[in-house]
């Protein structure tokens, strides 16, 4: 078995190259990105320390500017000074590069040192690492027994690099390294195996290996056999997504504190199968790719000792839970914003909501939460140790007295979203109007792991349209899966098929961390998100006004079982000891509001039983688990936006109706009072409002409600109809009825009965501006 070499690691595999003078041109394009070297927007009064598209270990390990005239050639291109010791490298996945199997590219720089041997230009291919045979936690001490193919075990791999120096007296010259071959060899299965080749990329890295100074000049990477003598005149394109996030970066590059919440599930959190462990990555180790400590431990000293020692990072120690957190998309992300914009890590919270078997629906039950940083940091809650607390953590977020609420909202969920079909975005877009509506200025970014893009029920033409429309930056990650098919045993990728691995996350994290590639002489203008445009789709307004939660024993809940929402969303926790569950909906099998397999003794804020919200408004709903075992714990009810009550004590009715008390069997969501609207007798009100819903009382004797709006017709509804629940009971009990797409302004509501007397409690109006 040939052996794989670690990313970013200085070991190498020397291959003969030329060194030569630049002395013509070349048509081929540069498929490096910013090969120019400028620099990157940021706070730190040292200009030149942050090269856009490229990356450093530290902040400060380069130096960007003209190069002191060193290089007698030099172009208008920029010239990067790496530091004694540092490096600098720039990573893309073979899609991004336009390469497949078969092809060649090739490399040069032009480079100045003051000591012979000190640049080391490397070329090599990334790999996904896969060996033979399987594996488990339990072998290495770990409480985990599962076991698992040995591939996706942790970071990225080097195929043998190609690497080069300049061994002659002269300080200028150019490097040369001709011909990495680009050959993968998989088959796409469950099994590992350990010769596959698992390509996904190719890194270029520059390292200064000598304690003098080293600078480089002109790099250029091209497709073929032989490297360019001198720089082609055009380079792979850079997006200039920062446009969409200027809040964001406006803040990042001022160094102002700044709050970033991460949503999703398992897939976003680093959930993985295997757990993404902390794992031997040295290649000469006789431990390589074996796990160094419980990726979940019970205590965290284990933990922030491996983080603060094993991996260098003691300033991550008291914000990093678990090591999937350490390794997770948004983790990478975090500690890459750190370095590229020079960031203490208290300076920048990232609250990780995503949850394992969480939907975007379920999550509407803990934004609130979450935004005000209700929940204490806790590993399993928010991705941070126990033990301080926020403002312990983040003392500049709390320097004006107040919680800080999230600047930028990252989406996660691409996979779970199988609720309300076929407008499950609604779910999404009603997320965004609700934290547009409570933290004006906040900005969102969707960079989703989408398996499934081109089946028919993809969330990704549904997402990519919808950030299309409010101007909200898209990363089309399932395209890049699809095609990294191509090269990669997807199962290498993902090894239970579904959760991505750690070098996975990595790629995922190398598309979102382009969102935030800002120019330091940065001319284009930002583009504002659009704040509360009309709605994409009309299901959107179920979700988006404030979530009230009825407890088990309110009187909202009848028989443990039934309850009357409030409007037309809705999460719910029942519990049947883990039995199975259905739900119904107004009498009928409730389809697209979850598995009803998971049971909760109490509300989680990330996770339910059932969720629902493709329900019609100003309508009643009655939800009701036909279970005879099963109980509800919890309902969380989405009531409509700024929803008024015009009860029979409300001014403003017109009529001589008289008004009676009731008892309500159903905890009287609409209060106990009602007109007795006889035949032949009206009641009037005006109401403001762009949606109406008109309550009543159903019963036996009741006849038939007419209602009309501004003096037209609306509908007529017998009030004698009762609701009828899997046990065959019938309840005559309240109800309502909505009147929809009204302009806003004041209406005249006009009710009548027919035939016999009806029962009216009140009219209902929403604001939906």
């Amino acid at each position: 078995m040939k052996k794989v070499i670690l990313l970013f690691l200085s070991v190498v595999v020397c291959t003969l190259v030329t060194i030569v003078r630049a002395e013509e041109s070349e048509s081929k394009q540069n498929l490096l990105q910013n090969p120019e070297f400028g620099l990157r927007k940021t706070a730190d009064p040292e200009p030149g320390r942050s090269i856009l598209y490229w990356n450093t270990d530290r902040w400060g390990d380069v130096i960007g500017g003209n190069g002191e005239g060193k290089f007698r050639h030099q172009s208008t291109a920029k010239v990067v000074e790496i530091l004694p010791g540092k490096r600098i490298w720039q990573f893309a996945t073979l899609p991004e590069l336009g390469l497949k199997a078969g092809d060649a590219v090739s490399l040069s720089v032009n480079g100045y040192q003051e000591q012979s041997g000190a640049l080391k230009a490397r070329l090599c291919l990334m790999l996904i690492e896969s060996a033979d045979g399987q594996w488990s936690p339990a072998d290495f001490g770990m409480p985990d027994k599962r076991t698992f193919a040995r591939h996706g075990r942790g970071e990225l791999v080097r195929s043998p690099q190609k690497e080069t120096s300049s061994q002659e007296t002269e300080k200028e010259f150019q490097l040369q390294l001709n011909g990495l071959k680009i050959d993968p060899r998989f088959k796409e299965q469950r099994e590992s195996d350990a010769d596959f080749r698992n390509v996904v990329g190719v890194l270029v890295e520059f390292v200064n290996d000598s304690d003098k100074r080293v600078w480089v000049n002109s790099p250029t990477l091209v497709k073929g056999e032989t490297a360019a003598k001198t720089a082609p005149t055009s380079s792979r394109s850079l997006p200039a997504l920062y446009q969409k996030i200027p809040r964001t970066m406006q803040k990042l590059t001022t160094g102002k504190p700044i709050t970033i919440l991460t949503l999703g599930s398992s897939i976003d959190r680093g959930s993985a199968n295997p757990r993404l462990y902390f794992y031997d990555e040295n290649p000469d180790s006789s431990h390589f790719k074996e796990p160094l400590t419980e990726a979940r431990p019970g205590k965290p000293a284990a933990m922030k000792q491996l983080i603060a020692e094993r991996m260098g990072r003691p300033d991550l120690q008291d914000y990093v839970g678990w090591s999937q957190h350490y390794f997770m998309y948004t983790g990478r992300l975090r500690r890459e914003l750190l370095r590229k914009f020079d960031y203490p890590v208290e300076n920048m919270l990232l609250n990780v909501m995503a949850c394992d078997g969480s939907s975007i629906g379920e999550s509407h039950s803990g934004f609130k939460a979450y935004a005000e940083l209700e929940l204490p940091p806790n590993p399993n809650d928010n991705g941070h140790p126990t033990g301080k607390s926020w403002q312990e953590l983040y003392p500049s977020l709390f320097e004006n007295g107040k919680k800080p609420g999230p600047d930028l909202v990252i989406f996660g969920h691409g996979h779970n979203e199988h609720i309300d079909r076929p407008d499950e975005i609604a779910a999404y877009e009603g997320a965004i109007r609700w934290f547009q509506r409570h933290y004006p200025g906040v900005e969102f970014v969707s960079c989703m792991w989408i398996r499934d893009k081109g089946q028919p029920n993809s969330m990704t033409e549904p997402m990519q349209k919808l950030c299309a429309y409010y101007k909200i930056p898209f990363v089309d990650l399932g395209q890049l899966i699809i095609d990294l098919k191509a090269t990669t045993n997807y199962y290498a990728m993902a090894p239970d098929g579904g959760h991505p691995a750690a070098g996975s996350h990595y790629l995922w994290f190398k598309q979102l961390e382009q969102v935030f590639e800002m120019p330091a002489e940065a001319t284009l203008p930002g583009v504002p998100q659009k704040q509360l445009p009309p709605r994409m789709n009309a299901y959107a307004r179920n979700w988006e006004g404030t979530m009230i939660r009825f407890e088990k024993d309110d009187t909202r809940i009848v028989d443990g079982r039934m309850m009357i929402l409030e409007d037309a969303a809705f999460n719910l926790w029942a519990d049947n000891k883990r039995e199975m569950m259905q739900l119904l909906i107004d009498g009928q099998p409730a389809e697209h509001a979850g598995h009803g397999r998971n049971s909760f003794a109490s509300p989680n804020p990330r996770n339910s039983t059932f969720v629902h919200g493709r329900l019609t408004r100003g309508d009643r709903h009655i939800i009701e688990i036909p279970n005879k075992s099963a109980r509800l714990s919890a309902v969380d009810c989405k009531v409509g936006l700024k929803r008024q009550f015009y009860g029979v004590d409300a001014k403003g009715w017109q009529g001589k109706s008289t008004v009676q008390e009731f008892e309500s069997k159903w905890g009287a969501p609409y209060g106990e009072r009602a007109f007795q609207l006889q035949p032949g007798e009206t009641l009037e009100i005006e109401v403001e409002a762009d949606e109406l819903s008109i309550a009543w009382l159903d019963d036996p004797a009741g006849g038939t409600l007419v209602v009309e709006v501004d003096d037209k017709p609306a509908w007529s509804q017998p009030t004698n109809q009762p609701f009828t629940d899997s046990q065959g009971r019938t309840h005559f009990i309240e109800n309502r009825r909505g009147v929809l797409g009204l302009p806003f302004a004041k209406h005249r509501t006009r009710l009548q009965a027919e035939g016999k007397p009806v029962r009216v409690i009140g009219v209902f109006g929403y604001d939906g501006r």
